[in-house]
């Protein structure tokens, strides 16, 4: 027979070695967008679950940002990503890019009291998710926008491609 001690010492042994940890890879949660280059929405986070907290998605680890959230799917062509986040009325929402490489945790982010701006230079191809989430009774309305914001290598073919055309034309 397993006695307690044996169970409790497994059961810290798989905390602190995040065996059994849930990723926050978003699964289950829904995912609004998918958003890309240019895009430009308004929403509300009033009546929004709370399943994110922050910096670290699908748990509550801080419990700062109490209040309900919203993630947006990105598909990410590559290139310089430029996110800015404007409450449009009442409300504080806060701003969270996780990248590819990291769903559970964000490390960029903004937690201004008003406008909220997250850049990545040359950010490779792939799905990022934002998440904008605020503290309890801090929902309200807001205006996301991903600028399209051309990476060098974007430039680059941007400026191949107007050379082509140009040669076409002269000929």
């Amino acid at each position: 027979m397993i006695s307690n001690r044996y169970l409790l010492a497994l059961a810290s042994l798989t905390i602190t070695t995040g065996v059994g940890r849930v990723h926050a890879d978003f699964v289950g949660q829904t995912i609004l967008g998918p958003l890309t280059a240019g895009s430009s929405i308004n929403g509300t986070l009033v009546g929004a679950p709370d399943i994110n907290d922050g910096f670290t998605s699908g748990t509550h680890i801080f419990d700062i940002w109490d209040g309900g959230d919203r993630v947006y799917g990105l598909n990410w062509l590559g290139g310089d990503i430029d996110i800015t986040l404007t409450p449009t009325g009442g409300g504080d929402p806060d701003l969270f890019l996780y990248t590819p490489d990291s769903y559970d945790d964000s490390s960029i982010y903004s937690t201004t009291n008003v406008v909220d701006h997250v850049s990545l230079a040359d950010a490779a191809p792939g799905l990022y998710y934002i998440v904008i989430d605020t503290f309890a009774f801090g929902e309200g309305p807001y205006q996301l926008e991903v600028a399209a914001v051309p990476g060098p290598g974007t430039l680059a073919m941007l400026g191949a491609a107007m050379l082509a055309g140009r040669r076409r034309r002269a000929r």
